[in-house]
């Protein structure tokens, strides 16, 4: 192999990193963004309950880890890419929706489509790094893919502090131009 072909195979095990890890912490950044939206949230629908705008948060969460495993299943049986791109996709839909919920109850719907995503496209970007990244490299990828969670969590309340102040829609909306950009790439 000459030395532009494994340039250009370097360049495209970095993109793919960069996608395969991204989306997933998009994914669990959203999750913790949420948090620190609830008083913008209930005060946007006329005064809700906390209680009742708790479930934007509750909803993502059991959705998302109720259909990891059997979308994750899914996904090996029609293609990881299709998967991931397909997750993607409904994710990104879903922020748009979220992003533009005229309910707190559209709102809620509108989390609970985004957990179906997340559940899609999180195990195919695992599978598409572990298929797609050299074995002597894997184990590299994989820690990388796992360490952009932790670093979602952490960053989370605080990039969704910085997105409240414009508005609580912003925190989904930012999804919609870095979920296209995934699908893109």
């Amino acid at each position: 192999m000459d030395n532009k072909s494994q340039s250009e195979r370097r360049n495209g095990a970095g993109a793919l990193l960069a996608v395969a890890c991204g989306a997933p912490f998009l994914v669990a950044l959203d999750l913790f963004v949420v948090n620190v939206a609830f008083d913008d949230i209930a005060k946007d629908f006329g005064g809700a309950r906390l209680t009742s705008v708790s479930w934007t948060l509750s909803a993502y969460a059991i959705v998302y880890a109720a259909l990891l495993i059997p979308l994750g299943a899914a996904s090996d049986r029609l293609g990881n890419r299709r998967g991931f791109i397909g997750g993607v996709v409904v994710f990104t839909a879903a922020s748009a929706l979220a992003a533009c919920a005229p309910t707190l109850g559209v709102l809620i719907a509108a989390r609970v489509l985004q957990a179906v995503g997340a559940a899609a496209l999180t195990p195919a970007s695992l599978a598409l790094l572990v298929t797609s990244v050299p074995p002597e490299r894997r184990a590299g990828a994989v820690r990388i893919w796992a360490a952009t969670s932790g670093m979602a969590a952490a960053l989370g309340p605080v990039v969704g502090g910085i997105l409240v102040q414009f508005s609580w829609r912003t925190a989904f909306l930012i999804n919609v131009p870095i979920g296209i950009a995934f699908v893109i790439a």
